[in-house]
Formats: structure tokens, sequence, C-alpha cells
């Protein structure tokens, strides 16, 4: 059996597995570590160079990326063989019986009320396949969220809420990473806002009036007062 530690960042953890034999084939140990898609960022056709900046410091180097994960592995019958949970800055493999086996799972930080990440959160679903040879495996991630960015210049008091008002409890502050406030999140429900102070006023957005979708940023544009809208694409017929 062969170890060997990956070089990609974040590292794994595995701190708990439960395996059962799927056949009499070898046992190998198994390092598994994930990369984000290739083009390494959510999908925007505007303000591109804000989202650029900030991916590479950011989210690139694993700042705001969860630490925290949970993968379960089936066999292609769907008889679930294993289950682990850890963390990626630790790196210890899993022994696994050689064959192909469906991978899912998510990994995610700390999380508020309403579904609000201070890291993005991710998830797992692929099939893999382990040989005698096999000493570590690459997963690719997804994201299982969007991403709202606000210039941090002149603002103060930047809050969101669950319900649309700051003072109930179900609120917090809004993250802020180098010049930008951000939020990571999976949807909002009901009434829920963001509020902030700016040139000498109150402003808010009602997270209603949005369709966001996952895997996509929005940058918030002070001028224009909404959220940056995209182009439309050429259509044929």
């Amino acid at each position: 059996m062969k170890r060997l530690t990956l070089l990609l960042v974040p590292f794994v953890v595995l701190t708990s597995c439960t395996k059962t034999t799927v056949d009499p084939s070898q046992e190998v140990e198994v390092l598994f570590n994930y990369v984000l898609p290739e083009s390494g960022s959510m999908t925007r056709a505007t303000a591109a160079e804000v989202y650029d900046t900030f991916y590479e410091k950011f989210i690139k180097t694993g700042e705001l990326l969860p630490t925290l994960y949970t993968l379960s592995f089936k066999t292609m019958d769907g008889k679930e063989v294993a289950s682990i949970s850890g963390n990626w800055k630790n790196n210890k493999p899993v022994t696994l019986s050689t064959g192909k086996y469906q991978v899912a799972g998510f990994s995610k930080g700390n999380v508020t009320a309403n579904d609000y990440y201070h890291r993005a959160p991710l998830v797992f679903d692929e099939v893999i396949e382990i040989n005698e040879n096999t000493s570590s495996i690459t997963l690719h991630a997804a994201y299982d969220c969007f991403l709202l960015l606000f210039d941090a210049e002149g603002k103060t008091y930047f809050k969101w809420s669950a319900d649309g008002t700051a003072s109930s409890g179900i609120s917090g502050d809004v993250n802020k990473a180098g010049d930008w406030y951000y939020i990571f999140a999976q949807g909002f429900k009901g009434t829920g806002s963001v509020e902030w102070y700016y040139g000498g006023k109150e402003n808010r957005i009602w997270m209603s009036d949005y369709n966001f979708q996952k895997g996509y940023y929005y940058y918030y544009s002070d001028m224009a007062g909404s959220f940056e809208v995209p182009k439309m694409l050429p259509g044929s017929i």
C-alpha cells in the first residue's frame, strides 16, 4: 500500500470511517482532496474584475472555503460501505476495497439562521474507481451557494436580516473581506433583507425581489442601486 501527501490545498482529515467488504478485492488506502471547477469561478458576465480579484485573494487561497466535510461511499448497486467526516486541513487515508463507488457529500463552514454562511458551502457527487495502484483521488466540488458582493467603501452598519428587521434577533453582521462585504447563501426565506448606511442614509434591498441562483455571483452597483444585470447572450433559430 502506498501513501501520498497531496500538494494541493485544502488537505483532508478523515476522523471516522466505517467499511464493509464489497468483494474479495484488494484493499487500498486512499487520500481524498478536492478542486473547484476548472475556471475557478462562479458564473457572471458583469463585474468580472471585482469577482476575479475577490476570488484570487479569498477563495482560491482557501481563506473563504469550508474546512469541515462529510462524504459517503456507495457501491454501484446503492449499498453504502463507508461514511467519513473530518477536516480538510489534516490529511489521513481511508481504506476501501477496489472497485467503483458513488461518492456524495458536502463541505460547510459556520452557518447562521437563513442558510447564510461565512464560507462558501460545497457539494460533491460523482463516480470514482479505485484499483490496486490508487493512492489519492481528487474530487470535483460544486458551489452549493450563490455569492453577493458589495463595495465596502463608505458603507457602515452593514447587516442582514432573516425577516426584514435587524433588531429581531435573527440577524447578523455582513462579512467583510478586503474592500468588500460579502454573503454566501443558499437562499433567503420570507422577507429577508440586507441593509446599510451609505451617503448619510439607510439603504435596504429585499431578497425576495431577486431570483438568485446557486453557482452565480452578484455584484451590487451603488450607481444603479441594484445588482448588476448581465447582457443577454446572442441566440439562434
